[in-house]
């Protein structure tokens, strides 16, 4: 079977519900008005700004939906949203049931007090307004409005395991020990009785293995009084467990929690790690370096209302990457990206959205609004074993922290309110490592204070500072590891064009007009910055910015285009988007710095890539560089198919990074090839300019 039929095999599996012995009905078809008079139907996961989020000015304010639904009498219900954006109030039968300020965590609404026999209405008001109480204020990166994660009704009978205690899955597992020979773990869950007389029931727990064999089975009995709750403990233990192993054997158990007709599961995985210093990360006791990238949950003509079969593909391209780590940023994304990510054996790092701002004005209802959303994303991503942290904040730092909203920075507050909230994620959940993400290099005010298991830094040589020299690097995460400890490097890059090009090497330079976005100083941005990773060790992950370009009303830059170094056109289809990432926007180019990070990580696939492919002429008699990305032993370049050189290795400390010096270009255009000893080859044809 190929790698993408297996791959595919197991998308299918991740179709099973959660909540398989209860009923749960998708939402999909709604109503949507932007003033509530005029409506059209929609289908979920929706967003306004699917139509307008690469503009100036994409829309803010509230949206609304509205659908009817219909309960099965004698049936506990909730609505459960997985996502509404950015703050949502929900009315049931003209009844204020709800509200809830999160973008990106799920939320539940019960039901029972507003129901009437028949069809009931249920309306949804969607807001992305400022609002100076919620995270997040300031950003670069659009907040979209709308249902643009999928919501279902629950239904369930008089006794079931309650669908918020422990998040969507119904029960966590508690990793409490687990090594090569034993694993041990603890599973909660919590029983609800809405019936009419106490009961004594019995919880009955199993554990089977990938191929469905039970492992280990248990019981509990439990006492629920009418109209209370009863709490599910159950220690569990595994002799030589089949240990979920990254990349190399994602293995997962599944968990099932049943009480009376009502039932649970949940996907779990058995892995240790830890985090040094001075030696980097470690999985199950092996030194395992963490190296990928950062993802926004953005999609042109969708924005963040992406479907399951667009998170399918965007994975199968994190798959043919080869990266083992993934910052999914700067907000929880999706439930279902999670369990791509246990799948496929990627760790991941995921944050609240505490971006930017903490100023002197900052409320405590800001700070509650921050733990709140710190309790929705561990209660609800508690059970996978894709993730290894938790983040608390993203770049509070001057530059975001525009003074309009809550005045200037409050470098103290900062500190004060990261030590309560990494107090708080531990006590949520004190398996995993809570960090944060700075870049200033812990240059502010009583920085070097921050309480935290990890510091993550964001850098940019060569972009926003030391135009054109991105050596600085290793020099800056060097002090970051001396003065903080756990040091990762969670953001750099430079915006790229990949239909952007010169000829003329001294025309290759970061613009500082923004215009021109060559895709050639993206590539010797990358370049470098892989050599000096290399020579780091002590980096625990580090995830470039970013796979895919994204939108942001902010952005007007990098949209010049030429194919041949001398005219420029421009191309109003590239505004409005930061485009650093590895693949444009709409997923159909990759540019040349995605296959050096294939060649670099993918080590089941031979990668052959000669760059700058798309500067298509070039001056008859001009000398270059032919720089090509490729994990092959050997390279043979070939002219116009004439072998002209044999290089064995690449001679630099990467290994995937080649160049061919003192080549020129033919009068009647060139062809240029290369073949790896394996028969792996590419090929590129320049035309006189």
């Amino acid at each position: 079977m190929s790698m993408f039929s297996t791959f595919m095999t197991v998308l299918a599996a991740l179709l099973l519900p959660g909540l398989s012995s209860s009923r749960e009905t998708p939402l999909e078809q709604w109503e949507f008005s932007r003033d509530g008079e005029s409506w059209e139907t929609v289908t979920v996961p929706h967003s306004i700004n699917a139509v307008d989020g690469r503009t100036a000015s994409y829309y803010r304010g509230q949206t609304h939906y509205r659908r009817s639904v219909r309960v099965r009498p004698g049936r506990a219900a909730y609505l459960r949203f997985e996502g509404a954006a950015q703050a949502a109030s929900v009315y049931v039968n003209g009844s204020l049931a709800a509200s809830h300020k999160g973008g990106y965590t799920p939320f539940l609404v019960p039901l029972r007090d507003f129901l009437q026999p028949g069809d009931n209405v249920v309306e949804v008001v969607c807001d992305n307004s400022v609002d100076l109480e919620m995270i997040p204020i300031s950003s670069d990166f659009n907040k979209n409005n709308g249902l643009h994660n999928p919501m279902s009704l629950l239904e369930f009978g008089k006794l079931y395991l309650c669908p918020g205690a422990y998040g969507p899955y119904r029960l966590h597992l508690t990793q409490t020990s687990v090594s090569q020979e034993r694993a041990e773990a603890r599973i909660e869950a919590c029983v609800v009785n809405v019936g009419k007389r106490d009961r004594q029931v019995t919880a009955r727990i199993v554990l089977r293995d990938a191929r469905g064999r039970a492992v280990w089975r248990g019981r509990q009995r439990v006492s629920v009084p009418a109209g209370g709750t009863g709490a599910v403990s159950v220690n569990l233990a595994v002799d030589a467990p089949h240990l979920w192993d990254g990349l190399k054997d994602p293995y997962l158990y599944t968990v099932e929690v049943r009480v009376g007709r009502d039932a649970a599961r949940s996907e779990v995985g058995f892995r240790y790690f830890r985090m040094d210093p001075d030696e980097g990360f470690f999985l199950n006791g092996r030194p395992y370096p963490l190296r990928g990238v950062s993802m926004h949950q953005d999609l042109e003509g969708k924005a963040s209302a992406l479907t399951r079969e667009d998170f399918d593909r965007d994975y199968e391209i994190v798959r043919e990457l080869g990266c083992n780590f993934l910052r999914l940023a700067h907000y929880p994304h999706n439930d279902y990206a999670f369990r791509l990510c246990d799948r496929m054996g990627i760790i991941v790092q995921t944050e609240v959205s505490w971006v930017n701002v903490c100023g002197e004005r900052a409320t405590d209802a800001y700070f509650e609004n921050i733990h709140e959303q710190m309790h929705d994303m561990i209660t609800s991503l508690y059970n996978h074993p894709s993730i290894c942290f938790w983040g608390m904040w993203n770049e509070l730092d001057s530059w975001g922290n525009i003074p309009v909203y809550q005045g200037r920075l409050d470098a103290r507050r900062v500190v004060d309110e990261t030590a309560r909230l990494y107090d708080y994620a531990k006590s949520l959940d004190d398996t995993r490592s809570v960090g944060l993400t700075d870049d200033s290099v812990f240059g502010r005010d009583f920085y070097t204070e921050l309480k935290a298991d990890y510091y993550s830094e964001n850098r940019y040589h060569g972009w926003y500072y030391e135009y054109d020299d991105f050596s600085g690097l290793t020099g800056t995460m060097s002090w970051i590891h001396d003065h903080m400890g756990v040091t990762n490097l969670s953001e750099y890059g430079v915006g790229i064009n990949p239909f952007c090009h010169s000829w003329q090497g001294s025309d290759i330079r970061r613009y500082r007009d923004d215009r021109r976005h060559m895709e050639a100083y993206g590539n010797r941005s990358h370049e470098s910055h892989v050599q000096q990773i290399c020579a780091m060790p002590w980096l625990n992950f580090t995830s470039l910015w970013i796979l895919f370009d994204f939108a942001v009303a902010d952005r007007k830059e990098g949209f010049l285009d030429s194919d041949d170094g001398v005219n420029y056109v421009e191309n109003p289809a590239r505004l409005y988007t930061n485009d650093k990432g590895l693949v444009t926007r709409d997923r159909q180019t990759k540019k040349d710095v995605f296959y050096l990070y294939k060649a670099w990580w993918n080590s089941t696939e031979e990668t052959v890539y000669i760059t700058e492919r798309r500067l298509r002429k070039r001056p008859a008699g001009s000398s270059f560089t032919l720089t090509a990305y490729s994990n092959a032993r050997t390279l043979t370049l070939l002219r116009d198919g004439v072998p002209v050189r044999t290089m064995e290795g690449s001679g630099e400390i990467s290994g995937v990074i080649w160049k061919f010096d003192g080549l020129e270009m033919g009068d009647a255009g060139t062809t240029f090839e290369l073949v790896s000893d394996t028969g792996t080859r590419d090929s590129v044809r320049f035309e006189p300019l």
